[in-house]
């Protein structure tokens, strides 16, 4: 059914909104509009209202701001700075995805939510700070932001989406919230300067291809709670020399998940002979390196304190 205004307030009411929302067309894309300061009073700023604007280079939020929409500001290739203040609670889709001149993201601690897509594509973002709020990080977030180097996720996220912070090149330590229980498919993919990632002690499943191509991460020391490795979970992570795994695992999804690991020789399983091998189905953990050929790499057991 189609909404429809009070004929005797239509005006007044359409009036407000617009004193509200900054909508597609409530800017021109000039070199006058080069650096925008969005009046107090606004709430939202609407989907699409300044996308694929080539002149934009600053923009600076009021205290009032509530919303940032779907795709509000994407593909703005000169935009470099976005000043947001305490009062903003959501950060939409694409929002700023493919802005490939925006250098930093500091965002507010009263964000709740931060979109997919959200600024994915950013190349040039080096610094970001995430909200102490937030509780969910949407899917391809911040994908291929190709020079973000450290990211702090708060624990007040419970969720981070898949693909999240794939592809970002440059990233080389990632802290995880306490609170998350998933790290979601190819969360970390392709992030091939990842050499520290401090794992969530209540992570309870790492799936699929979450990471994959991480080729410079060396040892990783998964948590008591988790029950499952999804596949090719740290395929061609080529530099992993060291793995420890948890007596409680349930599943690795498939023996692939360490494929591609060339140098991965040692594994320390906390549990025993016996739940190593009903683990793997009674079959030898078989690594199919780069050049195809197989590696079986070692196992200690330290319940009983020997080794294949």
């Amino acid at each position: 059914m189609k909404f429809k205004f009070n004929p005797e307030r239509e005006e007044e009411i359409k009036e407000q909104i617009l004193k509200r929302v900054v909508f597609s067309g409530s800017f021109e894309d000039t070199p006058e509009n080069r650096i925008v300061n969005i009046p107090d009073g606004i709430e939202e700023i609407a989907e699409n209202a300044f996308r694929n604007f080539s002149c934009l280079e600053e923009i600076n939020f009021p205290s009032t701001l509530k919303k940032v929409s779907a795709s509000a500001f994407s593909e703005c290739k000169n935009l470099r700075a976005v000043r947001m203040n305490s009062g903003l609670s959501e950060i939409l889709d694409e929002a700023f995805a493919f802005c490939p001149s925006l250098t930093e993201a500091i965002i507010p601690d009263s964000v709740k939510r931060i979109g997919g897509g959200a600024f994915e594509g950013c190349a040039a973002l080096s610094k970001l700070k995430l909200p102490e709020e937030c509780e969910m990080i949407g899917a391809g977030a911040f994908a291929f932001c190709f020079n973000l180097k450290h990211v702090e996720i708060p624990d007040s996220v419970i969720l981070v989406e898949f693909n999240a912070f794939a592809s970002c090149f440059s990233l080389e330590g990632v802290k995880l919230s306490s609170n998350m229980g998933l790290i979601d498919e190819s969360t970390f993919e392709g992030c091939r300067s990842l050499v520290s990632v401090d794992l969530p002690p209540r992570l309870v499943k790492i799936g699929r291809r979450a990471f994959s191509g991480c080729s410079s991460l060396r040892e990783l020391i998964l948590p008591i709670s988790l029950r499952e490795i999804g596949f090719d979970a740290f395929a061609s992570c080529t530099s992993l020399l060291r793995l420890a795994i948890p007596k409680d695992l349930r599943e690795i999804e498939d023996e692939d998940a360490f494929s591609g690991c060339d140098s991965l020789t040692e594994i320390t399983f906390a549990g025993s002979r016996e739940g190593w091998e009903a683990l793997c189905r009674g079959k030898a953990l078989n690594i199919q390196r780069s050049d195809l050929t197989y590696s079986v790499p070692k196992i200690t057991f330290l319940d009983l304190k020997n080794e294949i």
